[in-house]
């Protein structure tokens, strides 16, 4: 599998034009810039009115264009543009609300539930300190919750606005009165959740926390302390933490990672089936019209045995990534035989949803 140039169609839909919409018409007049000069003023446009909807706290004209914008690509300039507002104050001291998204992979032969906030609280920021996550001497903390997805998520990029311009400390913790969420687990399950932070970004100062980035000497030490934190008797548990994140960023990564790892997963464990069967692994991916990607694993001749996965495509997720990725990994576990399906494909087939096996879709058929 010598070329991993991604095929895989986006069968995500757009509308084919825009609304009168002031943060659309920005985004599109940024995007077209003939000048650079030209991009500078109308992002300080869009910045600015942007401002002004997050602090009349109106949420609704931002959902709006987001949802109507006509690409992806609209999507991105008008969300960087939100999260700058949001997280990032033109100047002066002020809070930066981060998040760790941390990746359960989770087993155990009967019904578990593991603990929901991690006992050694000042062991984890100790930590943080001691890798240089959070700078020397900076006001940072990050508390020991483990927050849901759906909670972070529902945070809305006004609260973070005004947390990031009204809070005058981190000593007290994390200000959002979030309740943890412990994961209950039987058999294997790939699992999200978020430890939520603050720091304190003092004019002129270097930053408190390093955010972003690839995991570094930290990766392994925090993994081991994850572990322990959360060790529950009969549990085998891999905690995967990834870098922290301003906020609005972190709920995007967390939800990608969760899904990686989970396909991973998936793959890894259908492949070494087929294989005790003396069985040779076809991977095939598709994808369809409800803005879902589909993965099977299976093996010619063979019906019954197959295994099949669902990405539901995020806004801001990129296919040809994903589709890269999973010949990646593919190539890792030694599957020669990679079929991609080059045309979207309906949701489902006589109400059953739409899988392909090695059967179902020959390599005749097939972008390799």
């Amino acid at each position: 599998m010598s070329d991993l140039s991604p095929v895989l169609p986006d069968p995500r839909q757009y509308p084919e034009s825009s609304p009168s919409n002031m943060l659309i018409h920005y985004a599109q007049s940024i995007a077209n810039a003939p000048s650079q000069d030209d991009r500078a003023m109308w992002q300080e446009s869009l910045r600015a009115t942007l401002a002004e909807m997050l602090e009349r706290n109106e949420l609704l004209p931002v959902s709006v264009a987001l949802a109507m914008v006509t690409s992806q690509a609209l999507y991105q300039v008008l969300w960087d543009a939100l999260r700058d507002v949001a997280e990032r104050p033109d100047s002066g001291r002020h809070a930066v609300v981060f998040a760790v998204p941390v990746v359960l992979v989770v087993g155990s032969r009967t019904q578990v539930t593991l603990p929901a906030t991690l006992a050694d609280v000042d062991g984890l920021n100790a930590l943080f300190r001691q890798h240089g996550l959070f700078a020397e001497g900076a006001e940072a903390w990050l508390s020991g919750k483990l927050l849901h997805p759906d909670s972070v998520v529902g945070i809305p990029s006004t609260q973070i606005f005004r947390l990031t311009r009204e809070l005058q400390d981190a000593a007290s913790g994390v200000p959002l009165d979030l309740p943890p969420a412990a994961v209950t687990a039987k058999d294997e399950g790939v699992f999200l959740r978020y430890l939520l932070g603050v720091a304190i970004q003092q004019e002129g100062a270097p930053a408190p926390v390093k955010l972003g980035g690839s995991v570094g000497a930290w990766g392994v030490p925090l993994m081991k302390f994850l572990g322990e934190q959360l060790k529950t008797d009969g549990v085998t548990l891999f905690p995967i933490p990834r870098p922290p994140m301003a906020l609005m960023q972190a709920i995007v990564a967390g939800n990608f990672a969760r899904l990686e790892v989970a396909l991973q997963v998936f793959a890894s464990t259908q492949i070494r089936q087929l294989r005790d069967q003396g069985q040779e692994p076809v991977a095939i991916v598709s994808s369809h019209d409800n803005g879902e990607l589909h993965f099977t694993i299976s093996a010619e001749g063979n019906a019954k045995d197959w295994g099949g996965f669902v990405w539901p495509l995020a806004a801001q997720d990129v296919v040809a990534q994903i589709e890269t990725n999973f010949r990646m990994l593919m190539a890792e576990c030694h599957v020669r035989d990679v079929r991609v399906v080059p045309q979207v494909q309906p949701e489902s087939r006589d109400g059953i949803p739409l899988f392909y096996t090695a059967d179902d879709w020959p390599v005749s058929q097939t972008l390799q």
